[in-house]
């Protein structure tokens, strides 16, 4: 909300209505992006002006909108959702495929990339002596507007216009808001440094590291385990970037034999990894069913167990290119576990 949007209201109360204040000078000359956006704002029906309102007035309102609810989470906790209205959430369709898809994240973080999938996440720790878990509290909204406003920057280099547009279509309330189909490519493009540092420390103790979204993982091979400082150095890496260890799960240390769950799937004590037993008796249940609903549900987790059950392919990661490609590329749907 702008300062006119706070204020002209409470001037004419003030006055009876008597006052009249002018409302500030929109339109004025476009921006270079404007050429670029034409388009897309004609193929939306929206008006040519929207996309300037917003860069001069720092809002989206009046012109998009959010709506916020909850989702209660598997293990008892309440998960906030921001979903963008629909022309807005078409938008940032516009800029996931005009300008993320065609950036690779760090090799470390393996959620929401094409190809990719928690089987990358957990295969790497398979047959590991020690695994560390950790869990990111609030990730999405904890990463920070002022950074994705700095990646942009970064991006749209001789444009800060433009990146301060794409800065206010990507972020809400001071981060990024879970539900909006930008976020998940973002907070993996964001967070190229935390991922390389993370990794450099884990190498320095003979560890390996992945990060599917909020959820990071550590092993090392028999002979070897976590020195005492390294929950507080992750600790402290991930509080420069302006995460926090989630207070309850936030950190757990296990042991082969204790064949943890890894980002739901249980890590063997023979280097395999199989589904827990919550899923299994799911299974059991669809197979018993005479439904037909239940017969479709039951290949789906078939063929979940299938790709969790077997090692993935390594490939060698894709190099990133040092600026932003101009050409739009088509986008694939998000690679994320049901």
């Amino acid at each position: 909300m702008t300062l006119w949007e706070v204020f002209a209201p409470l001037l004419r109360v003030l006055s009876g209505g008597r006052l009249r204040v002018a409302e500030p000078d929109l339109s004025g000359p476009p921006f270079d992006f404007e050429a670029e956006w034409e388009y897309v704002q004609a193929t939306l029906r929206l008006s040519p002006r929207v996309l300037r309102d917003v860069a001069r007035s720092g809002s989206l309102a009046p012109h998009f909108h959010y709506r916020h609810y909850h989702k209660r989470k598997k293990d008892g906790g309440r998960r906030d959702i921001s979903e963008p209205d629909t022309k807005l959430k078409q938008l940032q369709q516009q800029i996931l495929t005009r300008y993320l898809d065609t950036r690779v994240p760090h090799p470390a973080a393996v959620a929401y990339r094409h190809g990719k999938s928690t089987a990358d996440h957990v295969w790497t720790h398979a047959g590991a002596e020690v695994v560390v878990t950790a869990d990111v509290a609030d990730f999405f909204p904890s990463t920070a507007e002022y950074r994705v406003a700095d990646w942009w920057r970064e991006q749209i280099i001789g444009d800060d216009d433009h990146a301060r547009l794409l800065t206010l279509l990507t972020t809400h309330r001071g981060g990024l808001p879970q539900g909006a189909p930008t976020s998940p490519a973002l907070s993996n493009l964001v967070n190229v440094e935390l991922d390389e540092r993370l990794t450099r420390r884990a190498d320095l103790v003979g560890a390996r590291y992945t990060r599917y979204c909020d959820d990071l993982a550590f092993s090392w091979p028999r002979g070897a385990e976590p020195p005492s400082d390294f929950r507080a150095g992750v600790a402290a890496t991930l509080l420069e970037f302006g995460y926090r260890l989630h207070p309850d799960k936030g950190w757990h240390v296990y042991e082969r034999t204790d064949e943890p769950e890894v980002t739901g799937a249980i890590l063997t004590r023979n280097g395999r990894i199989r589904l827990p037993e919550r899923l299994k008796r799911v299974m059991r249940m669809l197979a018993n069913s005479g439904e037909p609903h239940d017969g479709q549900r039951l290949e789906g987790y078939k063929a979940y167990e299938k790709m969790m059950t077997r090692r993935p392919k390594s490939k060698p990661p894709a190099p990133s290119p040092r600026r932003r490609a101009r050409q739009p590329r088509p986008a694939g749907p998000d690679d994320i576990p049901f």
